[in-house]
């Protein structure tokens, strides 16, 4: 069998299902205008049993092999905070459309992404991926007040990629 780093079997993934639900039951009974405090609640996350040193590092080398224009990065021992540049088609992909959004002619976007990984108990470690979506285009509507950009809520759809990534690397084997 497999060995973790801590000398022990490695289980599978655990995608931290109970705090995700919680998130998932408090959002539903959100307001319709629910502030940005409540679009935080939005993440994907997984639990492996890895160091949390291994499991950011291992990230980090994912997301620079991509051919993502990354600025803004600040890392710390259980944290990596990183903007990303988004194309239309991308910024379209990884959010959620609303009758707001259906209106803007999307140019770009940037994806602020906040990875925190946190030891938990029996040598696993949580990791918990959200991201912030800023949009820039023009409003069809002329005679709404055109903006500079639009704070757009996410569809996980990039957190479950990478998240997807760590699963996959930190896997045991079959």
């Amino acid at each position: 069998m497999a060995q973790g780093s801590q000398s022990h079997t490695i289980p599978p993934p655990n995608s931290c299902t109970t705090e995700q639900d919680s998130a998932v039951r408090h959002k539903k009974n959100a307001p319709q205008n629910a502030s940005d405090e409540a679009r935080k609640e939005t993440f994907a996350c997984v639990e492996l049993a890895f160091s949390p040193l291994d499991i950011q590092e291992y990230l980090q080398g994912v997301v620079r092999k991509q051919p993502w224009k990354i600025f803004d990065e600040h890392l710390t021992e259980d944290s990596w905070v990183f903007s990303r540049e988004l194309n239309r088609d991308e910024l379209l992909h990884a959010t959620k459309r609303n009758s707001v959004a259906d209106k803007v002619d999307w140019t770009k976007g940037v994806a602020f992404i906040h990875v925190n990984t946190n030891q938990l108990r029996d040598g696993i470690a949580r990791t918990i991926i959200r991201a912030e979506f800023r949009g820039y285009g023009q409003s069809s509507d002329h005679f709404a007040v055109q903006r500079e950009y639009w704070n757009l809520e996410s569809n996980l759809a990039l957190e479950n990629l990478l998240v997807s990534a760590l699963a996959d690397h930190f896997a045991p084997p079959h």
